[in-house]
């Protein structure tokens, strides 16, 4: 088997060799044969060509060079020879050898067409060019010579002499595509806009309804200052390519800067009901729309039409399912919000936003239950999310389950980056828990942390301020903190009301009762807490049967039994 393997080889790279001989000297004199068939340099020219075949290509050179030795009037041996140099990235020592070659037999395309491929790798493009012109001569109709010598004018930046070649190839072989948006681009990037619209419209005309050059003349026009022709391109791509979404979508922009907003919608709708527009783009456009939801009713009206034209389209597609709850958040509707973001967590629990939105619904609804539980699963998928760690920690506060909270609130500050909001929120939560435990000294210097990153925060100065007043302690900070947060919001009676108690604490009574009214007036009147503070004020001024009609009032808003209340109206007696 061996043997008959070799013999087969040698029988193969025989056949190889005179072929690709008759290649070379297609033309070769009897003379010249006669010469080459010299059985060494014969020999050694096969058993270079066998050596080069399986890529032993040091041995190779060495044959050929031997071939050289022998008869350096050979062509072959420098070609080959300059092949091998190519293709090992030694361009200078290829360009040496294949000059070499064309010297012996100028005539050989192979020969120039290497040339001119080794020129091009020197960046000498000016002879490449000159290379490549030389072969056009001698094969008028082959294509890749035109397109290689258009390429070397491009990389001189000779792009009239690029579209030169172009035409010429044209002329030989018709109207074609390709040549079409070659000369088209190049006549674009000379800023020559008419010309490059001119050879479109040369296209069109025999084939009309080519979506590609139809698109392309559109942008051209576009880029020339002339809309309403690109328009006109985009309407005709519209009914030839019905399914177009992206014209539709482009037609929607020209309808609505236009003020045409009828048009525009309609296109939008097409643009939407096409699946050659992908989901994504659609869900994008979508997204424009929450901002105007609340503010236009025909802008609401919209962005549920063409949700519902997704739903139909893609009834199972996660995406598609959470921003239509998104869009019933943003309109307030909360419960069929709820509705589509379990829908979509039962798909796909790994989205973020999803847990997110859900659990803002929670809170928006006070609905804390669900607000643990939720916030506990969400943080099985993303045990790094803040967000979650925060709703687990004020739910939990709101169930006094004071060591969770605090558990929660401290593991979720260490993943707070870069959002210095989300920051306040969890020093001023952290604060309150504390507060609930009374661990004061932890409780004020998380105030102050939130105060240090946002001073202008009027719940952590009110809060602050309030537990303070509470305690009796740093009454003038409590005060200063206090006013400041009515002085950002003037007309919150919480805010009335903490500062209407500072003031208590510190027996300005007359004062007090001044801020107490303010509160009240600004919906207070129904805080069990607001009221029973205006009977104390008013019992510290004297007016005992006044403060005993508040207290009552307290206790008739209290839902629960206070012993507290119930002793003071008894005992007609102020009491801590």
């Amino acid at each position: 088997m061996n043997r008959i393997f070799i013999i087969t080889t040698i029988c193969f790279f025989s056949i190889t060799a005179t072929a690709q001989w008759k290649s070379y000297y297609p033309t070769s004199s009897k003379k010249e044969i006669k010469k080459i068939d010299s059985s060494k340099f014969k020999e050694s020219f096969f058993n270079a060509l066998k050596s080069k075949s399986i890529e032993e290509y040091n041995q190779a050179k060495g044959l050929f060079k031997e071939c050289i030795k022998i008869d350096g009037k050979q062509s072959a041996p420098y070609y080959e020879l300059a092949l091998i140099h190519k293709k090992q990235g030694e361009i200078e020592k290829a360009a040496s050898r294949i000059k070499k070659a064309i010297e012996i037999d100028g005539d050989n395309r192979w020969f120039r067409f290497l040339y001119a491929e080794i020129l091009f790798l020197k960046n000498n493009f000016t002879d490449a060019a000159l290379q490549y012109q030389k072969l056009i001569k001698i094969e008028p109709k082959n294509e890749e010579l035109y397109f290689n010598l258009a390429e070397t004018y491009i990389y001189l930046n000779n792009l009239p002499k690029a579209i030169k070649a172009y035409d010429d190839l044209q002329k030989n072989i018709g109207l074609t595509k390709a040549l079409s948006i070659q000369k088209h681009k190049l006549y674009m990037e000379i800023n020559k806009k008419e010309k490059a619209i001119k050879e479109l419209l040369f296209f069109l005309n025999t084939f009309p309804n080519d979506i590609e050059i139809l698109e392309m003349l559109s942008e051209a026009y576009l880029l020339n200052d002339q809309q309403e022709k690109a328009f006109d391109i985009f309407k005709q791509i519209s009914l030839v390519s019905t399914e177009n979404g992206r014209i539709h979508l482009t037609l929607a922009d020209y309808y609505r800067e236009k003020g045409e907003n009828n048009k525009s919608y309609e296109e939008l709708k097409l643009a939407f009901k096409s699946n050659g527009l992908n989901i994504d783009t659609k869900i994008s456009v979508l997204l424009s729309y929450y901002r105007l939801i609340s503010f236009s009713d025909e802008m609401k009206a919209q962005a549920y039409e063409l949700v519902d034209i997704l739903i139909n389209m893609y009834p199972e597609d996660v995406k598609v399912t959470t921003v239509y709850a998104d869009i019933l958040y943003t309109d307030s509707r909360y419960e069929e919000a709820k509705k589509y973001y379990l829908k979509a967590l039962d798909k796909e629990k790994n989205r973020l936003s999803t847990w997110a939105q859900l659990l803002f619904i929670y809170a928006e609804n006070n609905d804390f239950s669900k607000m643990i539980q939720t916030s506990e699963e969400a943080l099985m998928y993303f045990p790094a999310e803040p967000l979650f760690y925060y709703f687990n920690g004020i739910s939990n506060k709101r169930f006094k389950n004071y060591n969770k909270s605090v558990e929660a609130l401290s593991m979720g500050i260490e993943f707070v980056v870069d959002n210095n909001n989300l920051l306040v929120e969890f020093y001023s939560s952290l604060a309150d828990t504390y507060h609930a435990l009374n661990k004061h000294t932890l409780s004020d210097s998380l105030y102050e942390q939130a105060l240090f990153i946002n001073p202008e925060n009027t719940v952590v100065l009110n809060n602050y301020a309030y537990y303070l007043s509470l305690r009796k302690v740093k009454l003038k900070r409590a005060q200063e903190m206090s006013y400041k947060s009515n002085q950002i919001e003037n007309n919150n009676g919480t805010y009335q009301d903490t500062y209407a108690w500072i003031l208590f604490q510190r027996e300005e009574y007359q004062q007090a009762k001044e801020w107490i009214l303010k509160s009240l007036q600004n919906g207070s009147d129904q805080s069990p807490v607001v009221v029973e503070h205006y009977g104390d004020i008013l019992f510290m001024l004297g007016q005992t049967e006044a403060a005993i009609i508040q207290w009552k009032k307290a206790r008739s808003l209290l839902e629960e039994d206070t012993e507290r209340l119930d002793k003071k109206i008894t005992t007609r007696r102020l009491y801590e």
